[in-house]
């Protein structure tokens, strides 16, 4: 499963800390997992997430409902915090789906500003998709919906909580800073609009146990 420690300067630190386990969030084919180290990595990510949010070549802003700001392909960054990260999340895909391969087809980081939001979709040419959250954002006293992650989809028993078969209510996993979650890619997901002034950022993986045969590597960054 590749190397077990991922050293931060001279810091050295586990892919998966000893004891950490995952659990079902929700419904069995989604599970979740919280880091506590997150002040070992945390800080040194934002901050350079934020400054290629400003000027970065590989940022990309659409409209407000298509996440953000989009900053793409993590594995560009020369950045010990997102191999990390990144290794973490490759480890989550194999305990959950017990096998001994995860590719990465496709990452990406998302800086949500007030009012942005990510309509609802599902992700194709993957498996799995795994998404860890930096920073929640701030907390909207008048609407607890704010900014939230959550499934629609009426595959989900608990999103059909009066008649099978019909979404009626979202599934809302609690996500706090350091929580990373897996899910089927196929799954309907969406990001509720975001009324906070600090920027809620998260990073997302769409993973394989091999890589798709249509696979394109991403183009050199100058």
């Amino acid at each position: 499963m590749g190397s077990d420690i991922i050293h931060l300067g001279l810091k050295a630190v586990e892919v998966w800390p000893k004891g950490r386990s995952t659990e079902i969030c929700g419904d069995p084919t989604i599970r979740k997992v919280s880091f506590t180290d997150i002040q070992e990595y945390h800080p040194r990510l934002i901050a350079k997430l934020l400054e290629f949010e400003e000027n970065h070549r590989l940022r990309r802003r659409g409209s407000r409902g298509d996440g953000g700001t989009s900053i793409q392909h993590l594995e560009k960054w020369v950045s010990s915090e997102v191999e990390l990260i990144t290794a973490r999340a490759k480890a989550l895909f194999m305990r959950v789906l017990e096998c001994d391969q995860a590719v990465v087809d496709l990452s990406w980081a998302n800086v949500y500003r007030t009012g942005d939001y990510c309509m609802a979709r599902s992700h194709v040419r993957s498996t799995a998709s795994v998404i860890y959250c930096l920073d929640p954002g701030d907390d909207d006293p008048e609407d607890a919906s704010s900014g939230r992650f959550c499934f629609v989809d009426p595959r989900l028993s608990n999103c059909c909580q009066e008649q099978e078969g019909c979404m009626t209510a979202p599934f809302v996993p609690d996500m706090a800073a350091g929580t990373m979650i897996i899910f089927p890619s196929q799954l309907v997901h969406a990001v509720n609009p975001y009324a906070g002034k600090k920027p809620r950022i998260t990073l997302s993986w769409n993973i394989n146990k091999k890589m798709p045969s249509d696979f394109i590597p991403p183009a050199g960054v100058g």
